[in-house]
């Protein structure tokens, strides 16, 4: 027991060294920072689906701004420029990818974007993607994607 103590204390401090005291950054991979907005779209689609309940019809930009459900989400730390809702379409969620100081955008990703696309089936929502990202880059829930050009 007196041997491996002073060994365990050693590998604490190697340890503690190398995820405390030195500076990492981890890069996401080009995949998750398409699933990272695709995710941050997910509390509009929600409220797409609570706008489609109360009205059964899905909103259009001006329907959505009027009514304004509080959908807010901190895009300052990512690579999304924006996520609006009816832009594109009735109940549309467009989630649009860019560069931004000092966050890598690769030219997969850079000014393209993912339409969320709304339908009704037997009296429920479903989704559709519709985009200009390449369906490599996609979750598969998405790989269904029509492209855009």
């Amino acid at each position: 027991m007196k041997k491996k103590l002073p060994l365990l204390i050693l590998v604490i401090i190697v340890l503690c060294w190398n995820f405390v005291f030195t500076e990492k950054t981890v890069g996401l991979t080009d995949q998750a920072k398409v699933l990272q907005g695709l995710s941050m779209a997910i509390s509009f689609k929600a409220a797409v689906g609570n706008y489609w309940d109360k009205n059964k019809t899905l909103p259009s930009n001006v329907d959505w701004n009027n009514e304004n459900p509080g959908v807010v989400v901190d895009l300052s730390q990512t690579i999304v420029n924006s996520i609006q809702v009816g832009e594109d379409g009735p109940g549309v969620i467009s989630v649009l990818y860019g560069a931004r100081p000092g966050l890598e955008s690769p030219t997969e990703i850079d000014g393209k974007k993912i339409n969320l696309i709304p339908g009704v089936q037997d009296g429920r929502l479903i989704w559709a993607c519709e985009g200009t990202i390449t369906t490599n880059l996609l979750p598969k829930n998405c790989s269904n994607l029509v492209t855009l050009e």
